[in-house]
């Protein structure tokens, strides 16, 4: 059965208010194009997670739309901390975001422990820092501290997470929702699983035949996607491995913007709000800054080395 539909009507369908949000792209493949549809769409009161958050979770925290976030840490990469990350938590602006900190190991575990059914799991990295004396919305249920059944030990347990809706970018998917990606990976996998349902946007769609020609690179099956969405250039300015690269300069753009409340509303109207989709998106780019710059961030062509699953 074809999921495919549009990125506003994936959101619209699927995005409520309230609702417990895993947003992947670590390091790469970041759904932005779907980010920007909640903004637009003004959908709010979120949980967000995921691991290595940077300035999509940033501008979501910006545009007022989060409430909760269950975080390891969010950086803008080279240009430095999220703007609009501290503003709300040193300044309430627009309003002051809860934050419940883990590590980057025990956050995907967590998300590992809710992919698999389980209600918790043990982790070593947290013992003995700071993070277990500073909690927030979870309250005692941040974490657990238990004496090993095997051996006596004290044994750190964190919760599993099953977040309402998981939205990742893939490079390619079948109409059905069997998403595949390359490149680093990340905890896009797991936050995906342990999800309730998730939305996939991708590059391009293929068909099931090519989907089954390699199937190692499947993350998601199709039983857990709800929605399939062709968006190329889904995640720029973030890059998708053989597809294009990170846009730095749009990067900079970002941080300049964000560096005060009034830089960030003019970025949103521009870049967001007056923007009716992805197509519309890269429309707006290439008429700002040029065919030229545009191509420069397309990946060179080339094949990977064929495997064989023939028995």
């Amino acid at each position: 059965m074809s999921k495919v539909m549009t990125t506003g009507e994936a959101i619209s369908k699927f995005v409520h208010p309230g609702d417990f949000l895993f947003l992947g792209g670590y390091i790469c493949r970041t759904p932005f194009s779907a980010i920007h549809e909640i903004i637009r769409q003004k959908i709010g009161d979120l949980t967000i997670t995921r691991s290595n958050a940077a300035d999509d979770f940033d501008m979501l925290i910006g545009a007022g739309l989060v409430k909760r976030f269950i975080s390891t840490f969010l950086s803008l990469g080279i240009y430095g901390l999220g703007r609009c990350y501290r503003r709300s938590l040193e300044k309430g602006i627009p309003h002051r975001v809860e934050v419940e900190e883990y590590t980057n190991l025990s956050l995907p575990m967590m998300l590992q422990a809710g992919a698999m059914g389980m209600p918790f799991v043990p982790v070593k990295d947290m013992v003995g820092t700071d993070l277990l004396n500073v909690r927030s919305f979870m309250g005692d249920n941040k974490y657990k501290m238990i004496d090993s059944p095997f051996d006596g030990r004290p044994t750190l347990l964190v919760p599993a997470l099953n977040p309402d809706v998981a939205i990742i970018h893939v490079q390619q998917a079948d109409e059905a929702g069997n998403a595949q990606i390359w490149g680093i990976g990340g905890d896009c996998q797991v936050g995906a699983n342990a999800a309730k349902k998730v939305i996939v946007t991708c590059e391009r769609i293929v068909s099931r035949e090519t989907i089954g020609k390699d199937p190692s690179r499947t993350i998601v099956p199709a039983f857990k996607v709800v929605a399939v969405v062709e968006d190329p250039y889904g995640a720029h300015p973030g890059y998708t491995p053989g597809f294009y690269d990170v846009d730095f300069s749009m990067g900079y753009l970002y941080q300049q913007a964000s560096n005060t409340e009034a830089g960030l509303a003019e970025f949103l109207k521009e870049w967001v709000y007056d923007i009716a989709d992805r197509n519309a998106y890269i429309q707006h780019y290439i008429e700002r800054f040029g065919y030229a710059t545009f191509r420069k961030l397309e990946a060179a062509f080339d094949y990977g080395y064929p495997v064989n699953y023939g028995y």
